[in-house]
């Protein structure tokens, strides 16, 4: 192994670390919610590039437009989503998040920072410094990705 391989490694095993601790936190929105993954992951793909068609969002989760109706029937029941119509497209009706998942998601994120938070707040100022630099590094990465 490398010794950049090694740091990869090293790097990502923290991660990992960092995200079990996260789910030890049984008070977690994210355990009390009476969702399946799936259903979970299209709440956060509404959350994150709003409301879209069905066929749309059976690309965006890689997954058959019939799939997808049956996950998007139930979460119309469990009111976290609704269907409206496409003002630009009658005949395309339009998944978007009800404000009950919208509560759910945002608890979700809220509850993952404020671990986040309190775990920095255990850290010294110098540590701090190297935990944001290494975080403006990552962000300078993902923008070369997101460049055209």
């Amino acid at each position: 192994m490398t010794s950049r391989e090694a740091l990869v490694a090293r790097i990502m095993e923290g991660q990992r670390r960092f995200q079990e601790a996260m789910a030890r936190d049984r008070a977690h929105p994210f355990f009390s919610a009476n969702l399946t993954m799936s259903q979970l992951k299209i709440l956060f793909a509404l959350r994150l590039n709003g409301a879209c068609g069905g066929q749309e969002l059976a690309q965006t989760m890689g997954v058959s437009l019939a799939t997808m109706t049956g996950i998007i029937d139930r979460l119309v029941a469990s009111d976290h989503v609704s269907r409206r119509e496409d003002p630009k497209d009658r005949r395309v009706r339009l998944i978007e998040l009800t404000p009950q998942a919208v509560k759910l998601t945002d608890e979700m994120i809220i509850q993952g920072e404020e671990f986040q938070r309190q775990l920095l707040s255990r850290l010294t100022l110098d540590e701090l410094g190297v935990i944001a630099d290494a975080t403006d590094i990552m962000q300078r990465a993902l923008a070369e990705d997101q460049s055209p």
